[in-house]
C-alpha cells in the first residue's frame, strides 16, 4: 500500500521511505527512534506468504481502502512481467577509462605477474577479485 501511494516501484525504496518519514512510520505505528525492516525482510516476509494467504490480504485490504475512499474504479491491474537485466559482465564498460571488462581483467592479470594471461587465468582472477577490484 506504502509502494502504490508514494508511487514506489521497488521494496528498497519502500523501505528507504519508511525509514525517512516519520508520518509512515506513524502510519506503521513505529515509534520514531525503532529501526524499519529493511527491503531483504520486505522480500523474504513476502516470499514467505502462501498464495491464499496473500490473496486474502489483499482482498481485506482492497476493502479497507473501498470503505475509506481511497480506491476509485472497479478494475485493478497489475504487472508482474520478469525482464532479464542487461547486467552481464562482458557488456560492463568503464566509464572512466572506457576499457571493457575483459581488458580490465587483463590489466589486472598483468600487474600480477600473468604477461599473456589464458581465458582460465582471467576466470580465476574474476574469482578471487574483491570489491576493491584487486585480487
Amino acid at each position: 500500500m506504502i509502494g502504490y501511494f508514494e508511487e514506489l516501484s521497488s521494496e528498497r525504496q519502500i523501505a528507504w521511505r519508511c525509514a525517512d518519514s516519520l508520518s509512515l512510520r506513524t502510519f506503521l505505528r513505529l515509534e520514531a527512534h525503532a529501526k524499519t525492516p529493511d527491503h531483504s525482510s520486505l522480500s523474504r516476509t513476502r516470499q514467505r506468504i502462501d498464495l491464499d494467504t496473500h490473496q486474502a490480504i489483499f482482498d481485506w485490504m482492497l476493502k479497507r481502502l473501498t470503505e475509506h475512499d481511497l480506491l476509485k474504479g472497479n478494475k485493478l491491474g497489475v504487472d508482474a512481467s520478469t525482464m532479464e537485466a542487461n547486467a552481464a559482465m562482458r557488456s560492463i564498460v568503464r566509464t572512466d577509462t572506457g576499457e571493457e571488462y575483459d581488458e580490465f581483467l587483463t590489466g589486472l592479470a598483468k600487474e600480477s605477474g600473468i604477461e599473456t594471461p589464458t581465458s582460465q587465468d582471467l576466470v580465476r582472477l574474476d574469482c578471487k577479485r574483491t570489491a576493491s577490484g584487486q585480487a
